[in-house]
C-alpha cells in the first residue's frame, strides 16, 4: 500500500511530468478529487468529465491509476472499491469470504459513504448478520462523502427477504437514548434543537445524571466582544476549580479564532489549536503578511524569500539563493532592495521580481488611500489570490476567508494609531506560539492543561466540563455555504450545532454577535434559525439579539439602524434606554469604538 507522503510525491511528480504547476492545480485538490470519486465507487472510465484551468481531471485520474499499477501498489480507498470489485466479480471468492465473516459489526455506521455501504451489502448479502452502530443526528461528514440515508433506510435496505428461513433474524433497531455526560438541562436544549429535523429516526436523549445550569446565550457587540465574555467565562469556571483542559472553544469556521487568540493571549490564559495552527501561524496569512510587510517598509529578506516564487516566477532554489546575497551584499532591508529592482537594478535573477517591485511601488504611492495600506490590492493584481484557486473552491474560500479577516484587523488596529511595525511585532507576537503569565509557565510542561480551541466538525467524538459554541448566526451556524444548499445542507448543519452541544458536560454557554467584520466589511447577522425560537424555559438568555423595532418617534433611529455621527462616522445602534427628551443611545462605531449619547443632542443620520 503506498502511504500518503507517497501519494504527495507520485502526483507531484505526475503533474511536474505536463508542466502543471502546483499554483494552477494543486496536488492536494487533485488527490481529494480522486478520494471523492473512489468514495463513490467510481473508476476513472466511468469518471465524470471535470475540467479544472483547461486540465481534464478525469485523464489525470486515469494516469494516476496506471502509475499506481505500475508500482504495484494501492492507496487506501484501492483497498475498499477493489474489495466491492472482487465481491462483486469473483461470486467463489465473495462465498468464501461471507462464509469466513459470517457476523459483522459496524461503528459509527451513519459516516458510511457509497462505497463502503456497497462493500457491506455484498459481504452480508447471504446471511445478513449485520449489526451497526451510529446516530444519524450526527451525520456531519457529508462533504466527505457520508450519506445518512445509509443509517436512515436501515430497516428498508436489510428488510428479511422472502428467500430466507425463519431462522434469519429480522431486522431490529435499539434506540440507546440514555445519556451519562451531559446534564438534564443541556440534553433538554439538544432535543429541542435536533427534533426540528424531519428526515431522521425519533429519539430523544434521556439524563442519568443530576441536573446543572441551564445553557445560556449571551448577544456580544462583536467578535471582540463576544472574546472577552469568553475569557470571562473561562475565568470564573476555573475560579470554581475547573481546570484549563477541561475548557473548550467550538466554532464552525476557523477564521473565528482570531479574536479569540488575542484576547486569551492578552488575558494570560493558555490554549491551544486542536487539529490545526493558530491564526497567524497558516500559509495563506503568513504569505500575506510578508507581502503587506514589503508594501509598507517593514519587510526582512525572511517575508522577501517567502513571497519571492508566489505565485511561480521561475526563481527556483538557486535563484533564491542569488537573491538573498544579492540582498545581503546590498546592505539594505528587503523593501529597499526591492525599490532598486523596481529601477533595474540588481542581479541579473532579480529581473523576475521587477513586475512585483513596480507593483509594490505603484501601490505604494497612494497607500494613504487605502485602509488596510493595500494588502488586498496587492494580492489581487500580484496573482496570489488567484493562485489559491489550485486549491479547489471550498480549499480557496476558506484561506481568502482568512486573508479577508486579516484585511479587517489590520483596518482595525490602524484606526487605534498602531504602526505598521508595531503591527508586524504584534503579529509576531501571535505567530511564536509561546503562551503567557503564569499559567503559562505551567502549561509548558504539560501541554494538557490549556484551553481547547477547535473547529465543531474536530470537535466530534470529546467531552469538556465546560463549552462554548461561539457564532451562532445564521451565515456561520448554518454556513453560508448550507444555506445556498437548501434543506439537506441546512439539516447538517443543525447536527453540527447538535454535536456542539453535546460535547458539554456541565455548563454550556452560547454566542452571538450583533457585528462582525466579514470580508473586510462590517456585517450584523441576525441569530441562528436553530435556537432564536427556542424557549427560555429550555435557553437562557442574558438578553433579545437585537432586532429593528419601532423606531424613536421623529428620530427614525431603531435598534439594529445603521447610523452617521458628524464626529465618529458610521456605527450600528445597539441599545435604545429611556423615552422622550432622555433617550439615551449606544451605539458601536467602527472607528470611535462604544458611544452612549443623548439621542436628543446626538446628530445621529440613519443610513
Amino acid at each position: 500500500m503506498i502511504d500518503a507522503d507517497d501519494q504527495r510525491t507520485l502526483v507531484k511528480r505526475l503533474l511536474k511530468s505536463r508542466n502543471i504547476a502546483s499554483d494552477t492545480l494543486h496536488p492536494s485538490y487533485l488527490l481529494g478529487w480522486i478520494e471523492h470519486c473512489k468514495h463513490a465507487g467510481i473508476l476513472p472510465d466511468d469518471a465524470p468529465e471535470q475540467m479544472w484551468s483547461n486540465i481534464d481531471l478525469r485523464e489525470l485520474y486515469g494516469v494516476y491509476q496506471a502509475e499506481l499499477m505500475q508500482l504495484e501498489r494501492m492507496d487506501f480507498s484501492d483497498l475498499l472499491v477493489n474489495c466491492v470489485r472482487i465481491l462483486r466479480d469473483f461470486p467463489d471468492v465473495a462465498a468464501a469470504l461471507r462464509a469466513r465473516f459470517d457476523h459483522v459489526l459496524v461503528d459509527e455506521y451513519q459516516d458510511t459513504n457509497p462505497v463502503q455501504h456497497e462493500w457491506l451489502t455484498l459481504l452480508c448479502s447471504e446471511h445478513h448478520n449485520l449489526t451497526v452502530v451510529g446516530d444519524d443526528d450526527q451525520s456531519i461528514y457529508g462533504w466527505r462523502g457520508a450519506d445518512v440515508r445509509h443509517i436512515l433506510d436501515f430497516e428498508h435496505l436489510w428488510k428479511t427477504d422472502e428467500k430466507f428461513n425463519d431462522a434469519v433474524a429480522k431486522v431490529g433497531i435499539h434506540r440507546l437514548e440514555e445519556n451519562y455526560r451531559s446534564t438534564p438541562s443541556i440534553l433538554n436544549f439538544a432535543n429541542a434543537v435536533i427534533h426540528v429535523n424531519s428526515n431522521r429516526h425519533e429519539k430523544a436523549l434521556r439524563p442519568t445524571r443530576e441536573d446543572g445550569p441551564m445553557p445560556e446565550w449571551l448577544v456580544c457587540n462583536d467578535e471582540y466582544d463576544e472574546a472577552r465574555k469568553i475569557s470571562r467565562f473561562f475565568q470564573s469556571r476555573h475560579d470554581q476549580g475547573i481546570s484549563w483542559k477541561d475548557m473548550a472553544v467550538l466554532y464552525r469556521s476557523n477564521r473565528q479564532s482570531l479574536a479569540l487568540e488575542q484576547v486569551l493571549r492578552e488575558e494570560a490564559m493558555p490554549y491551544r489549536i486542536i487539529g490545526g495552527v493558530g491564526f497567524f501561524e497558516r500559509m495563506e496569512i503568513k504569505d500575506a503578511i510578508s507581502f503587506w510587510a514589503l508594501l509598507n517598509h517593514c519587510a526582512d529578506s525572511m517575508h522577501l524569500l517567502r513571497i519571492v516564487n508566489k505565485p511561480k516566477r521561475g526563481i527556483g532554489a538557486k535563484g533564491q539563493e542569488t537573491i538573498l546575497a544579492a540582498l545581503a551584499s546590498s546592505g539594505l532591508r528587503a523593501a529597499e532592495w526591492l525599490d532598486i529592482v523596481a529601477k533595474g537594478g540588481g542581479e541579473a535573477i532579480a529581473s523576475k521580481l521587477q513586475p512585483l517591485a513596480n507593483l509594490v511601488c505603484k501601490i505604494r504611492a497612494d497607500i494613504e488611500t487605502y485602509p488596510d495600506r493595500g494588502l488586498i490590492a496587492l494580492l489581487e493584481q500580484s496573482g496570489y489570490l488567484e493562485s489559491l484557486q489550485a486549491h479547489g473552491q471550498l480549499e480557496a474560500e476558506s484561506r481568502i476567508e482568512n486573508i479577508r479577516t486579516l484585511q479587517g484587523y489590520i483596518e482595525l488596529t490602524l484606526t487605534e494609531g498602531v504602526t505598521p511595525i508595531e503591527f508586524m511585532d504584534r503579529a509576531a507576537l501571535l505567530q511564536s506560539g509561546e503562551q503567557m503569565g503564569e499559567q503559562a509557565d505551567n502549561t509548558q510542561n504539560n501541554q494538557d492543561h490549556v484551553i481547547s480551541l477547535m473547529s465543531l466538525h474536530r470537535a466530534k467524538g470529546l467531552e469538556f466540563d465546560s463549552v462554548v459554541l461561539a457564532g451562532i448566526e445564521d451565515g456561520l451556524l448554518p454556513h453560508q455555504r448550507s444555506l445556498d444548499e437548501g434543506e439537506s445542507g441546512i439539516a447538517e448543519e443543525r447536527r453540527l450545532l447538535y454535536v456542539g452541544i453535546t460535547r458539554a458536560e456541565n455548563c454550556l454557554l452560547l454566542t452571538s454577535a450583533r457585528q462582525r467584520r466579514v470580508f473586510g466589511d462590517m456585517h450584523y447577522p441576525t441569530p441562528s434559525r436553530f435556537i432564536k425560537n427556542i424557549g427560555p424555559d429550555v435557553l437562557k438568555r442574558e438578553q433579545p439579539m437585537a432586532t429593528p423595532i419601532r423606531p424613536v418617534e421623529e428620530s427614525g433611529v431603531y435598534i439594529g439602524a445603521n447610523v452617521r455621527h458628524p464626529s465618529f462616522g458610521e456605527g450600528v445602534v445597539l441599545e435604545l434606554e429611556g423615552g422622550g427628551d432622555a433617550t439615551r443611545i449606544s451605539v458601536q462605531f467602527a472607528s470611535a469604538g462604544m458611544k452612549r449619547l443623548m439621542l436628543k443632542y446626538a446628530a445621529l443620520e440613519v443610513i
